[in-house]
């Protein structure tokens, strides 16, 4: 009997084994569909689930859906891709590259992305250090002298020092400036005029006091210099470099420096909804801005990067180099990379500003999370705003929650002290009136907004979130305010 049951046992295993594999093929294949339709679920719940940036004590955050916040807005359109376990989970596009013969963003339509430019600069110039063609503690303080103070009568009182990493870290001193580019048909100045501040270029003389503790100023002089510094040790223009170093090497088509080599480029477009004139503004400082990229190449560089960093790529820069760019070399910035928060809140944190566009990139590394969102207008940084707390709502980041906000009401008498005419300028005035617990601010060409109370002084509007500020002189009257939406400010003289 005892061969017979070993038999049986044998014959049980071979009728088992087919279907133990058809049942392991079966859960993959139903794994395989979760993860597709976690993320279609994903996306549906961001498209109709942005938030706003602030709401009311008592009250529920309220989801928003992204084609009405684009109307709302005036942003022709946008594109993002996203991140998930350090790859790219999705891509999709939405709305126009123009708002005159409408046609669709594309995955592969590039936008302008300013300040994204410079980790893109940065990771040039650590390949070069990688090839020990360059080297970070290189002095480009006398590179600068040279270049930038060059038959000048003042001169700096002593020998200024500063190095490769300081410039690559905002950290050379340079006085805080972001180039407004210039228009279609406009004279571009050289990279030296720009540093000199000399006809055509627009901008002030770069040299603003070298202080031992500075610290940081992002300045997008440093990448001015960086930019002039490269060309001069390479005899090559970034855009050739950038094609040699990074962007060949990694099959990303759709980035490149200077004027973009593709028709499938979104149109800038300016706060009122018009197009930029010439669709889009130049930008001679390419390291620092003038970068045209779509979310899905950029975010696959980011992915490449943070994997040299892990150890799990050593196709574009070595683990020292590439943790180095990615971790805090001063207060608040690694190289080209604006920093914040530690441990699971540690995130890269960047917003690329334009003529005509608005992006940011926003990643959490200890999460393999994170996205890149590109917009065609003015007001998109708003929009993208609501795009990364309703992201957060959905992945769980630590940040972007919508911020509770209690209501107060004030005295009657302290509300009508602020009624009044406000000027910004010759042809933009702010009426502000009240009623009841809030103030009504109506800009001249605008539809009025709701402020509430924050402070006796400082009230916010929640559909966009801005805040303003009362200003008062010795005598306790009102002289004017202040505005401040996202990174610009705006001030007003009261005049009525």
């Amino acid at each position: 009997m005892e061969p017979m049951r070993k038999k049986r046992l044998v014959v049980s295993s071979q009728r088992i084994l087919p279907l133990l594999l058809g049942l392991n093929l079966l859960l993959s294949f139903f794994a395989c569909q979760t993860q597709e339709s976690i993320t279609a679920s994903r996306i549906k719940a961001f498209e109709k689930g942005l938030l706003r940036q602030v709401y009311f004590k008592g009250q529920k955050p309220e989801k928003l859906r992204l084609s009405e916040r684009m109307t709302f807005y005036k942003v022709p359109g946008l594109s993002l891709a996203v991140m998930d376990k350090f790859k790219l989970e999705w891509v999709r596009t939405y709305g126009y590259k123009d708002v005159i013969d409408y046609q669709k963003i594309t995955p592969e339509t590039v936008f302008q992305v300013g300040e994204l430019s410079q980790p893109v600069a940065a990771a040039v110039a650590l390949r070069l250090v990688d090839k020990k063609e360059l080297g970070l503690n290189d002095d480009l303080g006398t590179f600068y002298t040279e270049k930038a103070l060059a038959g000048k009568k003042i001169r700096p009182a002593d020998r200024l020092s500063f190095r490769l990493a300081d410039v690559l870290s905002h950290s050379a001193g340079f006085y805080p400036w972001v180039s407004p580019g210039y228009p279609p048909g406009a004279t571009l100045p050289h990279l030296t005029q720009v540093l000199r501040g000399e006809e055509p270029a627009t901008n002030y003389f770069s040299f603003r006091g070298f202080e031992d503790q500075a610290g940081v100023r992002f300045s997008d002089f440093n990448y001015v210099l960086l930019e002039l510094y490269l060309q001069e040790k390479t005899g090559k223009n970034l855009k050739q470099l950038s094609q040699e170093e990074i962007f060949s090497l990694l099959g990303l088509k759709h980035l490149s420096f200077g004027q973009p080599v593709t028709d499938d480029l979104a149109v800038g477009h300016e706060r009122p909804g018009n197009a930029v004139e010439g669709k889009f503004y130049r930008y001679p400082e390419q390291a620092a801005r003038g970068l045209w990229a779509n979310p899905s190449d950029y975010l696959n560089l980011l992915i490449e990067l943070m994997q040299c960093a892990q150890g799990k790529s050593s196709g574009l820069l070595s683990p020292e180099l590439a943790r180095a760019m990615l971790s805090p070399q001063a207060d608040g910035s690694g190289y080209g990379f604006r920093l914040e928060g530690q441990h699971e809140k540690f995130k890269i944190l960047l917003k690329g500003k334009t003529r005509g566009y608005r992006s940011a990139v926003l990643i959490y590394p200890a999460l393999g999370q994170g996205v890149v969102v590109i917009t065609n207008s003015e007001n998109g940084g708003v929009l993208i705003e609501e795009i990364l707390h309703g992201l957060s709502a959905i992945y769980d980041w630590p940040d972007y929650k919508p911020e509770e906000k209690p209501l107060y009401r004030l005295d009657p008498s302290i509300y009508a002290q602020y009624v009044g005419r406000y000027q910004v300028d010759s042809n933009y005035f702010l009426d502000v009136t009240y009623e009841d617990y809030y103030l009504i601010v109506h800009p001249t060409g605008q539809s009025p907004t709701r402020f509430y109370v924050e402070t006796q002084t400082i009230f916010f509007s929640v559909d966009p979130f801005i805040r303003i500020k009362f200003n008062f002189d010795e005598s306790g009257k009102v002289t004017g305010l202040v505005l401040w939406q996202e990174d610009y400010e705006v001030r007003a003289t009261k005049i009525s």
